[in-house]
């Protein structure tokens, strides 16, 4: 036990010697930091402007990954001010102090920005506009609370940071780091709340190690959120007790965490803090794998519509679950099924243990003791006479299937399923259909195939 306890010690010193910012980083980024702020507030009193800016997040608490500085600058308005107004001249003032920048939306629109220190690197922050609120029982929108957090988090982490670190980077290597849909994994605030909890990286995974569907954790004890058998794991917000941090992090994230926890305590290594980028498999790699398996996999393939990936994500869900209900209706089985988006492409894959089935199929009637019913199908299925028996005490008659394969059923009837709005927008002008061996290997899809086949069966 004392030899695993030291073993763990000197990888999680070892791993912090990497991840941990240097001076020089930590001096870049402060004095980039500074340089945004002062430039706001400097505009804002040009413009006539009543705001002033804030660092908050990871690189303000000291609690961010050498080489992934996130730079948060919240642009604070009055709360007494409309939200058109918060928008209007946020954007603008956000707008003004760059020459390269894009506009994003959250809860609200905000503009994510590129910026040079003084020897010319580029470091990228998002500018976002809200309202100074006293309290967070006066919030007027979600971002509203993330200066409470950045006061929370900042008067209680001080000598916490590298256990921060440590969970962070775990956790980006198990794939279950970051709150976006796409991922539905630990975002950083929760990671740091996990951390003042349990005191250390190590105590965190030990008690992670045993946790149950429904873990409550309420550092302030004063929740009032009512999520129990909803949410996998519930973490009160220490400023807004009606809320879960964890609400994002979905069941498999959750089990993840445990499962990996429960690995490194028995077996500790360096490797689960490794970001070695996987190989990606290749298209001949994809068609042997697939020829072993015996499965059939269909993709559908369209343009990713122009949205952020929080919005387009659930879409992209909505119209998996609409999909795989019409495959299975129609009399086809699924194994698995995922979603993805690849650069300028979207994409629904469905694996698939039944894909082509015979013409016949046999519809079962009402029961022959029910006259009016049975009447009813007599007179309707008249003209078929093939097949038509009695089983089972029910009327049975044999009818054409209308699909005999998955992907004429998906080329012919995608369009009626519940796709969400901008996925349906993008389907309608135009998509591909695409089985085994015709699936395209642009770039990103080896990767997602990578990850797809890594906690599954392979046999390659």
């Amino acid at each position: 036990m004392m030899k695993e306890k030291e073993e763990i010690k000197r990888i999680c010193e070892e791993v912090i010697e990497r991840i941990r910012p240097a001076k020089e980083e930590r001096r870049k980024v402060k004095a980039v930091t500074d340089l945004i702020i002062a430039k706001i507030n400097k505009k804002a009193v040009e413009m006539g402007i009543e705001a002033h800016a804030i660092s908050v997040g990871s690189t303000a608490r000291n609690t961010w990954v050498s080489g992934e500085a996130d730079i948060d600058i919240f642009i604070m308005f009055p709360a007494d001010v409309s939200e058109e107004y918060l928008k209007e001249k946020g954007l603008a003032l956000a707008k003004s102090i760059s020459d390269r920048y894009e506009e994003r939306y959250a809860s609200h629109p905000y503009i994510h920005a590129y910026f040079y220190d003084a020897e010319g690197t580029e470091h990228e922050a998002d500018l976002v506009p809200c309202f100074s609120v006293k309290d967070a029982s006066g919030l007027k929108s979600a971002v509203d609370r993330t200066p409470f957090h950045n006061e929370y988090i900042t008067e209680r982490i001080p000598g916490l940071e590298e256990e921060v670190l440590l969970l962070k980077r775990f956790l980006k290597s198990a794939g279950i780091y970051g709150s976006e849909q796409r991922r539905k994994g630990f975002s950083g605030y929760l990671c740091e709340l996990l951390i003042l909890r349990y005191s250390s990286f190590v105590e965190l995974l030990r008690n992670a190690s045993k946790w149950k569907y429904g873990e409550r954790i309420d550092i302030e004890g004063r929740g009032k959120y009512k999520g129990e058998g909803k949410d996998p794991l519930i973490v009160i917000d220490p400023v807004d007790p009606n809320r879960n941090v964890a609400a994002a992090v979905s069941l498999d994230s959750f089990c993840r965490l445990i499962d990996a926890a429960r690995d490194f305590l028995a077996c500790p290594d360096a490797s689960f803090f490794t970001m070695e980028k996987k190989k990606e498999m290749s298209r001949a790699e994809f068609v042997k794998l697939v020829k072993e398996r015996g499965t059939e996999f269909v993709m559908v393939l369209f343009e990713a519509p122009d949205v952020v990936e929080d919005i387009l994500f659930p879409q992209l869900r909505k119209a998996e679950a609409s999909v795989t209900s019409l495959i299975e209706r129609n009399g086809f089985r699924i194994y698995r099924s995922d979603v993805s988006v690849e650069g300028d492409k979207a994409f629904l894959i469905f694996e698939l243990l039944v894909w082509n089935l015979p013409k016949v199929k046999k519809h079962a009637g009402p029961p022959v003791t029910s006259k009016y019913h049975s009447e009813q199908f007599k007179s309707k299925y008249k003209p078929f006479s093939f097949g038509k028996r009695i089983e089972n005490g029910r009327y049975v008659v044999e009818v054409k299937r209308k699909y005999t394969g998955a992907v004429e059923l998906l080329k012919s009837e995608l369009r009626s399923c519940s796709l969400g709005k901008h996925v349906s927008e993008s389907v309608d002008r135009g998509y591909e259909v695409l089985r085994n061996e015709e699936i395209r290997f642009f770039e990103g899809v080896g990767s997602f195939f990578s990850d797809y086949f890594s906690f599954g069966f392979s046999t390659v």
